[in-house]
């Protein structure tokens, strides 16, 4: 809905225009877009002052404010420029015709409005933002684990709050990262209850990414009281984590888990070390990783996040996970919620699962092999959303696929089934964007390949997220999955829980012999596992550092390694 109010302000070849942003009736703030006939974007004079950071060293004070402040944003979902507006905004305008459009996250319908500038005037919009679905009346609260946005004083906070509070986001976890001999890539001015900003129901917290490297992966430590920065054991990411557990930090990994950071999970998940994994990012849902992490019993929740602005596929939010909460927003709330698995990750339809009256991230227990109700939901905006596939996974299989239509934009599944032994389910959503403009191919060839290889061992990941889109068509996917609902059946024997754990484990201790191989000296082994450590982006991670920490690494793949084996160990 739309309100077009024109009133007399002087001559002049153009106008204004004020925009209010509104909630039953009151100003509130949101993600503007005002284009003209020719599809330019405007922006607002009192626009939200945006900031783009992403490097791998702080940049200079002095290259700071050119290259990443700007009161507007590139959106390539829309394919459009747009800014923030804290609840009204004034522009002054060629006389014309503009299209506008407000946004609010993903809880909200858009809204939209044509109005006419004219010479001299003045002219008031205002534009009704209306819910479709209200999740938090529901229990579930929206977070994004991967913003990188420098708050370097209390004053900052304010702005940024209102930022997150336009794409309606809960909490927004502003990570402060770095590499082996610095922490200071977008700081954060306090960590832990200090580092707490609400407004309204939005909270900013502090965390990090950091330890992130070519060899073990990129890692994220959400809502900890301090920052833990290990310099002299960076690559001995057990100490870091451990550190961060004292400091009611959460551990998890970055980036679908994909890359090196397989090794680091391979060394610290069967450890109880981690807790999530991000598998929803830069526009691609993947969750092989995690999945594997799932059949070896290992209770890791899904987490998702938009690693703005060093992903630049969407905006803060664009893709977030929920957690379910009984109050509002907290740091505690959702330290809780991930370590129970208590989440869903998505960027558009919304979930929930019960498997036998046990809710997601919970555990049913059963005496023995009996027939239970599997009830899910989704909602989605129709507008924005094609759910396309709706599928009940149970230990990484499709086990049913298909839902009731319930009304606009819900979709029920309720079935019953024998359930003979232990393990767990999920439900999945696939489909596809509405009304999105196509992903851009990301580039490839031998340049592209070469500098994957070298930087960060994402060869195969970059090729399957192009294989994904590729099979797509380039069309944004719609895309969102619960965490886990763990069954145990008593009667089942020994080690059939883990039938599908056995590839895995194996997969696990090649990766364990092949970590050690390169630990070595010699051809192949520990000289050769650096990179362009003459640039500063270099995560610093040479060969000297790999030897004083060589003997704990060790120790931590022969750990490691005993777990899988018990695991093999416990098959019947």
């Amino acid at each position: 809905m739309a309100l077009l109010v024109a009133a007399g302000c002087g001559a002049g070849e153009t106008g204004e225009l004020h925009i209010r942003s509104l909630v039953q009736g009151a100003p509130v703030p949101a993600r503007i877009e005002v284009l003209d006939e020719d599809g330019e974007a405007q922006a607002a004079a009192d626009a939200l002052t945006l900031h783009f950071e992403c490097s791998s060293a702080p940049l200079p004070e002095w290259l700071r404010g050119p290259l990443s402040t700007s009161d507007r944003l590139f959106n390539r979902e829309t394919g459009s420029e747009q800014f923030y507006s804290a609840g009204t905004a004034t522009l002054s305008l060629p006389a014309g015709r503009y299209t506008v459009r407000a946004f609010k996250g993903i809880e909200y319908r858009i809204a939209r409005a044509e109005v006419e500038v004219r010479p001299g005037e003045a002219s008031r919009l205002d534009l009704a933002l209306e819910r479709w679905i209200d999740m938090p009346a529901r229990g579930w609260w929206s977070v994004d684990d991967h913003v990188h946005i420098t708050r370097r004083t209390p004053e900052d906070d304010e702005r940024i709050a209102t930022w997150m509070q336009a794409e309606d986001l809960h909490v927004a976890n502003l990570l402060q990262m770095g590499t082996v001999d610095q922490l200071t890539v977008t700081p954060q001015h306090a960590f832990g209850a200090a580092g707490e900003y609400r407004r309204g129901d939005t909270l900013l917290v502090s965390g990090q990414e950091h330890p992130r490297t070519h060899f073990l992966g990129h890692t994220i430590t959400l809502g900890a009281d301090a920052p833990v920065d290990l310099r002299d054991t960076y690559i001995v990411y057990e100490n870091t984590f451990r550190a961060a557990r004292e400091a009611n930090g959460v551990p998890g990994f970055a980036h679908w888990g994909v890359g090196p950071a397989q090794d680091g999970l391979a060394i610290d998940a069967p450890r109880g070390l981690v807790h999530f994994v991000e598998v929803l990012q830069f526009a691609w849902p993947h969750y092989d990783v995690w999945y594997g992490l799932l059949d070896l019993g290992f209770p890791i929740a899904p987490t998702a996040g938009t690693d703005f602005p060093c992903g630049p596929w969407s905006v803060p939010g664009g893709e977030r996970f929920y957690v379910r909460s009984h109050g509002p927003p907290s740091r505690q709330a959702m330290r809780d919620a991930v370590v129970r698995g208590r989440t869903f990750v998505t960027n558009g339809p919304l979930l929930d699962l019960h498997v036998g009256g046990a809710g997601v991230g919970e555990e049913l227990r059963l005496p023995s092999p009996r027939r239970v109700v599997v009830e899910g939901r989704v909602w989605f905006d129709p507008e924005r959303d094609d759910p396309g596939r709706v599928e009940l996974i149970r230990n990484g299989e499709i086990v049913h696929e298909g839902a009731t239509p319930a009304g606009p934009g819900e979709l029920r599944l309720e079935l019953v089934t024998e359930i003979e032994a232990s393990g767990w389910w999920a439900l999945r959503v696939r489909g596809d964007k509405k009304g999105a403009v196509p992903i851009e191919p990301l580039p490839s060839g031998p340049v592209v390949d070469w500098f994957a290889v070298r930087i960060a061992n994402f060869t195969e990941a970059v090729a399957r997220q192009i294989e994904f889109h590729e099979s797509r068509g380039w069309v944004r996917p719609s895309a969102a999955h619960t965490a886990a609902v763990w069954v145990q059946v008593a009667s089942t024997p020994a080690g059939f829980a883990r039938q599908r754990a056995k590839p895995h484990a194996e997969e696990a201790l090649a990766r364990l012999a092949a970590l050690e191989a390169r630990l070595e000296d010699g051809p192949g082994g520990i000289d050769d596992q650096t990179i362009w450590d003459f640039l500063p982006y270099s995560d610093g991670v040479d060969a000297e550092h790999l030897r004083r920490n060589r003997d704990a690494l060790l120790r931590a793949i022969a750990e490691a390694r005993s777990h899988y084996r018990t695991i093999l160990d416990s098959r019947p």
